[in-house]
């Protein structure tokens, strides 16, 4: 199932894997965890990430059982057919009963092997919500949403698992092992049989436990993977949480499924964070009717909504093209963020490690209250922060103005709401490649709702890093006045 071994006497057990049912839970409900080992027992550690990674419960030690990986678009907990017509069995379902106390948050469960007396043979690490095996991410949610909170962080789960290849080894056409994620499907003629090009969300990986596709892809500033949970997210989430901010989680599947307007409905402000990628069209509608109602949204994120996805079934998804393409679906994501990273583009931090920052536009704008700053000042450009980067969204605009001393409007060429307002640009093409106009343009707009767009992943790693004091007066400004 996996290269890494462990040798107890002179028995070698592989790596234990897991992923849950269902991703996203109530306090009272029932977690099934569905985990495969040929070690003969395990147990599992539940942890709480907040200001810290903090353990809560263990449970006893589990009669463990060993089923090979499915293919990446099958339920992994159900009987499957690999490739070669083998017979995969599904993957054995533990359950365990959420303590009605634990408050709303995202949990690591984690997997140790156990021998028959109840010894450990390997534990994961425990300091660290990230592995590449061993651990399982799931959310609980609140069992009253909205009245201990009026903030709802979404988790991007769908990004999660279209770089998710779960296993580490990419598909392999002589030996036909390895899995794949959206960015590595099999060519049709490298399988001897036809598969969807797409991926189920039960299977390990999704946030941890998996191996996410681009693990090459190194961040100088962070050198955990960028497709999981502990890069930008749990940073981030520390710093909510320490810095005394209610908050509620979901993941995009709570917001996709019906009664995801409904559960939305109960909060004032939403938020999508880091690399929040792929959306499907129930998510993109839902979350547009929550603006329209009067309700706000705050993207501290980067190509953010870039691809529209469909799901087979209730759990296996699969990419279809770009929102702004035409003939169909001709419905730019800037309807609804207010950008795009057709104008922004991406910026390598290693190839090209000078630092871009935002330039100032509109200084006495609420977002900037109790900065400091003027109009014309640069933020987030500090040797450690780099707030430009590593993937940023942008308007168009007309470039000449900032140049002629004119603050810079969209066109709205592009799809970019009449009503937004750009209050900072960071150029993506003087330091890297830039897509459009290159530039990215931090901003909001109204429609009922306020949506405010930070417009690059590395918002929240600045924000959490404490080097930046602007970058974070700004972020609390916008969850203090939206939230």
């Amino acid at each position: 199932m996996k290269c890494k071994l462990v040798v107890e006497g002179r028995r070698l057990y592989l790596a234990i894997q897991g992923y849950p049912a269902q991703p996203g839970v109530l306090p009272g409900e029932t977690l099934v965890l569905h985990v495969s080992t040929d070690a003969p027992r395990f147990r599992v550690d539940f942890y709480r990430q907040g200001g810290a990674l903090t353990f809560l419960s263990r449970s006893d030690w589990l009669p463990g059982r060993y089923c090979p990986p499915h293919l990446p678009f099958q339920d992994w907990g159900e009987d499957g057919v690999g490739l070669d017509g083998e017979h995969l069995p599904g993957w054995p379902g533990y359950r365990f009963t959420i303590p009605a106390d634990w408050q709303s948050g995202v949990y690591i469960a984690m997997f140790a092997q156990g021998d028959d007396n109840g010894n450990v043979i390997d534990a994961p690490d425990a300091t660290t919500p990230d592995g590449r095996d061993a651990k399982a991410l799931f959310v609980v949610k609140s069992a009253a949403p909205g009245k201990d909170a009026s903030i709802l962080y979404k988790l991007p789960l769908f990004t999660y698992h279209a770089y998710n290849q779960a296993v580490p080894q990419a598909y392999n056409a002589a030996t036909r092992q390895g899995g794949w994620c959206l960015y590595t499907v099999p060519r049709p003629e490298q399988l001897p049989v036809a598969v969807p090009p797409a991926v189920n969300i039960h299977r390990p990986g999704g946030g941890t436990g998996g191996t996410p596709w681009d693990m090459f892809n190194f961040d100088p500033f962070d050198p955990t993977p960028r497709q999981t949970f502990v890069h930008w997210d749990a940073p981030f989430i520390a710093w909510l949480e320490k810095h005394g901010y209610r908050v509620d989680y979901c993941t995009d599947l709570d917001i996709h499924q019906e009664g995801g307007s409904e559960f939305l409905a109960a909060y004032r402000l939403l938020l999508c964070v880091g690399h929040d990628e792929y959306w499907s069209d129930a998510m993109r509608a839902n979350v547009e009717g929550f603006i329209r109602q009067g309700h706000n949204v705050a993207f501290l994120s980067g190509n953010t909504c870039w691809w529209r996805v469909a799901f087979d079934d209730a759990y296996s998804f699969r990419r279809l093209h770009y929102w702004w393409n035409t003939p169909v679906p001709n419905n730019p994501e800037n309807a609804l963020t207010g950008v795009s990273f057709r104008n922004g583009g991406e910026r390598d931090q290693n190839q090209y490690p000078q630092p871009v920052g935002y330039r100032v536009q509109h200084a006495d704008h609420w977002v900037y209250a109790g900065t400091g700053l003027r109009e014309g000042e640069t933020f987030g450009d500090g040797p450690e922060q780099y707030i430009v980067g590593y993937e940023c969204d942008g308007a168009e605009f007309d470039r000449a103005a900032p140049l002629n001393g004119h603050p810079a409007r969209p066109t709205g060429n592009d799809g970019t709401p009449a009503s937004f307002i750009i209050l900072g640009i960071g150029d993506t093409g003087a330091s890297g490649w830039g897509l459009g106009n290159r530039a990215a343009t931090m901003g909001l707009y109204s429609n009922n709702g306020t949506v405010f767009t930070a417009s690059t992943t590395d918002w929240v790693r600045v924000v959490a890093s404490g080097t930046a004091p602007a970058v974070e007066q700004i972020t609390r400004n916008v969850l203090d006045r939206l939230g």
